[in-house]
């Protein structure tokens, strides 16, 4: 990866399938999410002040940082990149050509095939496992800092919380039910080995996990996803989250959705980018905070 996290995020798209799907859910976080795509901006934002020498020394601070390495931004930023290819890929696999389309947005529209209820389960534990790496990589901790980073969550805000909103509705509620937090633990207690390759998803993050062999990664995953269960199930009760409120949220950027909610949650998966556009975002703001206490 050439390119800082600051070019990165000056390339960011201001308008795409992406930006208007993380709009939609945005409207059910109190805050909502603003779309940065300005590294300039940022600084200032975080700075209060657009003064460009300030803004210069500043973003001079945050590339040095982020080209060090003995810092964690580019890793952080590798595993957001390795969850948006693996989502793709395990997307693109349920995606079967030349059907009629549900979404209008869309002139051609595949059939979506969705994976079985513990691959879901699988997929979603992966993405909480590389949002806990990446916690940790960006604030210098070793790997299995569980319970710290279950405390974090409650500090999530802009990006980051919009993010983890995603990842509740687009990975949890559209495709495994309401209940679906109460029930992930027993679907991932089911996965064999078998299953586990059967998911592009994990092929691409199982060099990035903790331990050694299937049943390690899974133990990990386990533990991360207990976590970050306590905090998500306090997250979709004060926001009064389900799939019906996720598909209306996204209806009113995406257009009318004439498929079922799991056939929404694969589209998303193959159409979207959310966790790397995102992660960009919030890496950046990290990286730059830490840069500008630095001045």
């Amino acid at each position: 990866m050439s390119a800082t996290v600051l070019d990165r995020l000056d390339h960011l798209p201001r308008r795409n399938l992406t930006v208007l799907a993380l709009r939609g859910i945005s409207s059910l976080v109190p805050g909502g999410w603003t779309n940065q795509t300005s590294a300039d901006e940022l600084i200032a934002d975080v700075l209060g002040s657009d003064d460009p020498e300030l803004v210069a020394q500043v973003r001079s601070r945050a590339d040095a940082l982020n080209l060090s390495r003995h810092e964690g931004y580019r890793r952080a930023l590798s595993l957001y990149d390795a969850v948006n290819r693996s989502q793709k890929a395990a997307g693109g696999l349920r995606v079967l050509a030349n059907v009629a389309g549900a979404l209008p947005l869309v002139k051609r529209l595949a059939t979506l095939t969705p994976a079985s209820q513990t691959l879901q389960a699988v997929d979603l534990s992966l993405k909480v496992g590389a949002e806990m790496l990446a916690f940790t990589q960006v604030n210098g901790l070793p790997g299995d800092s569980f319970a710290a980073f279950g405390a974090s969550l409650t500090e999530y805000a802009s990006e980051a919380r919009v993010r983890m909103a995603a990842l509740v509705c687009f990975d949890a509620l559209l495709p495994l039910g309401d209940n679906a937090l109460h029930r992930l633990d027993a679907l991932l207690g089911q996965v064999s080995s078998h299953e586990l390759h059967q998911l592009p998803s994990y092929a691409g993050m199982a060099s990035l996990l903790p331990g050694r062999g299937d049943t390690a990664h899974l133990a990990f995953l386990r533990r991360g996803v207990d976590h970050w269960l306590g905090w998500a199930d306090g997250f979709v009760g004060e926001l009064g989250l389900s799939g019906q409120r996720a598909v209306r949220a996204l209806e009113t950027t995406l257009g009318p959705w004439h498929g079922g909610m799991e056939q929404l949650a694969t589209f998303l998966d193959a159409f979207t980018d959310t966790y790397a556009h995102t992660g960009v975002q919030a890496v950046a703001r990290r990286l730059v905070e830490r840069a500008a206490a630095e001045i």
